[in-house]
């Protein structure tokens, strides 16, 4: 792991993964997001809000916590969990995320916190759903045809849950260079990091991380 996903600072941004901290770069770098803010690799989504809430919990806490974390199979019970897991500190939470990504101030001296729940802040999915809205959509459904039709045939053996995954690296397979991970994809220009969904997130960093 490379020690710019795991820059511990005043203002931060809390991961799940490598991917993740290597996507949310390329983009920074495409939309020239000031640099202003460290990434921190947690591990997973458990040790994300774990670490939340250490940082919070710091006699010196940083500034302001930027926190990504997949929505996976339910928004709402994604969201209520964070929630939950901040409930004896001073934030009001909205009922629903905001859909161009959520920013809280505490009523008190604790930090600024910001949440963007992959892929929207909407809908359900993963770090995975979020690059499918980079990439071409011709190339991306011919795709989704080609990760079905392997799944009829009994070609395949991911799980369900995975499908998105199967599905953007079938549709890396077919750049140059085959097997770039997903944040030189967007380098790269194989995933759009001038698409919509891209110019929303990095303006919701901007605006957590001013």
């Amino acid at each position: 792991m490379s020690d710019v996903c795991k820059q511990d600072t005043d203002k931060v941004l809390l991961v799940e993964g490598d991917n993740d901290c290597h996507v949310v770069l390329s983009l920074c770098a495409a939309h020239t997001v000031p640099k202003n803010f460290g990434i921190y690799q947690c591990g997973s989504d458990i040790q994300v809000l774990k670490r939340l809430n250490a940082l919070i919990s710091r006699p010196e806490p940083p500034q302001v916590i930027g926190i990504m974390l997949d929505a996976d199979k339910s928004l709402e019970v994604r969201w209520g969990n964070i929630q939950s897991k901040l409930s004896h500190y001073n934030y009001t939470f909205p009922m629903t995320p905001d859909p161009d990504g959520t920013v809280i101030k505490s009523l008190s001296n604790q930090p600024k916190l910001g949440f963007w729940l992959m892929p929207n802040n909407q809908i359900p999915g993963m770090l995975e759903d979020f690059c499918a809205e980079l990439a071409e959509p011709e190339s991306l459904s011919f795709a989704q045809e080609c990760v079905e039709q392997a799944k009829v045939k009994g070609l395949s053996t991911f799980k369900e849950v995975h499908r998105s995954k199967a599905v953007i690296h079938t549709y890396l397979a077919w750049h140059d260079q085959p097997g770039y991970p997903l944040g030189r994809a967007i380098t790269r220009q194989a995933l759009r990091p001038h698409s919509d969904i891209a110019v929303k997130f990095t303006n919701w960093l901007s605006c957590l991380f001013t």
